[in-house]
């Protein structure tokens, strides 16, 4: 059956017919096409490098296992960053809950408040000023609400549009836009000591 005349047609969810039906050459064509782009996303979010790698291959994982339920009401990378919204979401929470438990104590290990605060201190040896400068903008990402954080990664660094964002975040566009405009607020006003042209 021939498409209708000016339909376009998402390269992305032929690729996931073709997965659906066991074809491993398309899934590899569909990793190599959101790999680098996906890690990007993960890594800006959490500032771990381990966990952008294995996060990233829990995506591509999820969307192998369901590529035969997926419909098409949606273009591909937006159900795609959706589960990558999602899987940063639960390893943040998963990461809170630990440092609860970290917090709590126990009768082994010693301090936690101070095994915590070693966890997280930057390297000293790394005086480099661009990295010094990427330290804190992250530590200023950090701190910015999960939503905000994630709408400004996606449009800022990731080019996406607000719909795709807001479809992403099950949100609003203007929503979308007001998260983004706090976050660059916010992050202006938390760097504006370190960097004197902001």
């Amino acid at each position: 059956m021939a498409d209708k005349p000016g339909k376009i047609i998402d390269p992305d969810a032929e690729l996931l017919k073709r997965i659906a039906r066991g074809d491993d050459d398309a899934f590899k064509a569909l990793f190599d096409r959101h790999y680098r782009l996906a890690y990007s996303v993960i890594y800006r979010h959490l500032g771990v490098q381990s966990a952008a790698e294995d996060l990233v291959q829990e995506a591509f994982l999820r969307v192998y296992r369901n590529a035969a339920r997926w419909e098409p009401s949606a273009k591909f990378s937006t159900w795609f960053y959706t589960i990558v919204s999602n899987l940063c979401l639960n390893y943040k929470r998963d990461r809170a809950r630990d440092k609860l438990r970290l917090l709590g104590g126990d009768d082994e290990g010693g301090n936690p408040l101070e095994q915590l605060a070693g966890a997280t201190d930057p390297d000293p040896d790394d005086g480099d000023e661009r990295a010094q400068n990427s330290r804190l903008i992250r530590a200023a990402l950090d701190e910015l609400p999960e939503n905000q954080r994630m709408a400004l990664i996606l449009s800022k660094y990731e080019n996406r549009s607000y719909e795709d964002i807001a479809e992403i975040l099950d949100t609003t566009v203007a929503a979308v836009k007001s998260m983004t405009a706090r976050a660059r607020v916010t992050l202006r006003e938390k760097l504006s000591r370190h960097f004197k042209d902001l």
